[in-house]
């Protein structure tokens, strides 16, 4: 198997410091359709900031693509960058390739006539359109030897939705959570080297911000996405505060049931079972509870990929980063299902994090 590490320091997304907090809440009122305006970077004026753009693929022959653009401000420890993650899993006999890229924040382009984030002018570096009309995402670049090119193109793309006004309260801190993309269709072409494939499937992005220094947040977070077709689809999104008797959690189940849209907070982790993937200590089973008091069961099923921020970092460099940080940050991905009593089973792919 084959591993591309790049530090990405723009991908440190709440990581805790100091002591713990007493009060989560999730935002009140009805799904709201995301605007135009929502697409655009909203914490590039805060003194520290951690905003993300998160794509996840799912695409013919097993293959999927996690691309996050980001941007980053973590005050003295580093300057402001904008950046790009990307991870490529079983373009070829279940490879998986990891790289990074990102630049000074000033090179940063956000044009609101043509509807592009580009991290930087004449860099193959972006996404574009506007949603939910068109959209596309393009990575080409050249790193340690090895040569990425990545263009998708996404179609029947369903409108973004956000509940509420989007804001997440964890004890004196806000995190805002959107859901630009809950389902499209996507086509187009990825190339490592000499491989090259033609591609197909379905597309899912959300966008987090949050404008204060990076303490006191989160230990975990989860994501699950399940699509069937664009009036058919379930995903859940949350965040563990802190590991305690009764694991209260911020996040939500957004739902679509033949075109009925729903959503509903989840209050807590009922019960939280660990299991390894690739050494690391993880969730494997989480049984959770909606706001509405139903009961839901979500387990990884096949482990795909591992990703620590830190990875290519010498020891010291390590230590002195976990250090200021909290923290390692640590990805896993694959495969999920998703159970509640009275319903079939719901297969999909799960994106976990966990500070460790």
């Amino acid at each position: 198997m084959k591993y591309r590490y790049t530090l990405v320091f723009f991908a440190v997304f709440f990581i805790s410091h100091s002591a713990l907090f007493a009060q989560v809440s999730n935002p009140e009122g009805d799904i709201q359709p995301a605007s135009d305006d929502d697409i655009w970077a909203k914490t590039l004026e805060g003194s520290h900031y951690n905003e993300m753009w998160n794509y996840q693929f799912y695409l013919n022959d097993d293959i999927t693509v996690h691309i996050a653009f980001s941007v980053a401000n973590f005050g003295s420890f580093k300057s402001p960058v904008s950046g790009v993650q990307m991870s490529i899993y079983n373009l070829e006999k279940g490879d998986v390739y990891q790289v990074s890229r990102e630049y000074p924040i000033h090179y940063l382009i956000q044009d609101k006539d043509s509807y592009m984030f580009q991290l930087r002018d004449e860099r193959t570096i972006y996404f574009k359109g506007k949603l939910p009309n068109e959209h596309e995402v393009r990575v080409g670049f050249s790193k340690d030897d090895v040569t990425y090119d990545v263009d998708l193109k996404l179609s029947n793309i369903h409108q973004g939705l956000k509940w509420g006004d989007g804001i997440f309260h964890i004890g004196d801190e806000e995190a805002g959570i959107i859901t630009h993309i809950p389902y499209a269709e996507v086509q187009g072409t990825i190339k490592v080297n000499n491989i090259e494939k033609t591609v197909r499937g379905t597309a899912y992005m959300d966008h987090t911000y949050q404008d204060q220094a990076a303490t006191d947040l989160v230990v975990s977070g989860y994501r699950f996405v399940h699509q069937t077709d664009k009036q058919n689809w379930d995903h859940l999104y949350f965040l563990l505060p802190d590991y305690s008797d009764d694991n209260p959690t911020v996040g939500f189940r957004l739902g679509n049931n033949d075109g009925t849209l729903s959503v509903h907070g989840i209050d807590y982790i009922n019960r939280l079972t660990m299991g390894e993937a690739f050494g690391v200590d993880a969730a494997r089973i989480l049984d959770l509870r909606l706001d509405d008091s139903t009961d839901i069961r979500l387990s990884r099923t096949k482990d795909f990929e591992k990703f620590s921020v830190l990875s290519e970092l010498g020891w010291l460099a390590k230590k002195a980063a976990k250090s200021f940080l909290g923290g390692e940050i640590i990805y896993i991905r694959g495969e999920a299902v998703l159970m509640e009593s009275g319903n079939r089973p719901k297969r999909g792919y799960y994106n976990f994090f966990k500070i460790d």
